[in-house]
């Protein structure tokens, strides 16, 4: 078997240049109201917020705890949810996270914050917290989440997946 891969790395002090660019984010309308509740609480700063959701919840995302792709292609939101768009500004570091974790899924970027927003509404990170798991994957600077796909055409196989290495 041969491999080719790209080795490129790219360097967060080069692409940090362009630091907290606008990005969107689209809510349903339905979750609003909380949405804009648990907002306040980081001074209706979005970007905070993101930070915080994924902090909160990594024991969860690094986990894979996310519901499994149902098909190839990425999923988005269900239609006809009225999506209220909210645009921000949020650290590249948060942005690359969130779309790492939703590549690996299969999601779109608003498909996983959703989720962890629902997760947070329900109350899931009281219980983490009780259970002694909040926080609990730590963030050293070896951290390391990689991505991967595999794709065998002859065999009609695809896998998609993700390795936390701590």
């Amino acid at each position: 078997m041969i491999i080719f891969r790209n080795k490129n790395k790219y360097l967060l002090d080069k692409i940090e240049a362009r630091n907290h660019t606008l990005s969107t984010l689209l809510i349903p309308m339905e979750l609003n109201g909380d949405f804009q509740s648990l907002l306040e609480k980081y001074q209706g700063d979005l970007s905070i917020y993101l930070r915080f959701l994924l902090k909160r919840f990594r024991i969860i995302t690094h986990s894979g705890l996310i519901p499994e792709p149902i098909k190839v292609k990425t999923e988005y939101q269900e239609k006809d949810q009225n999506l209220i768009r909210f645009n921000f500004r949020p650290t590249n570091a948060d942005w690359v996270e969130l779309g790492e974790i939703a590549l690996a899924f299969g999601k779109s970027r608003c498909w996983l914050f959703v989720h962890l927003l629902k997760l947070d509404i329900a109350g899931m990170g009281s219980l983490l917290r009780k259970a002694k798991l909040s926080f609990g994957v730590p963030t050293l600077p070896n951290l390391e989440l990689k991505i991967f796909w595999t794709l065998q055409r002859v065999r009609e196989d695809f896998t998609r997946g993700y390795h936390v290495q701590v």
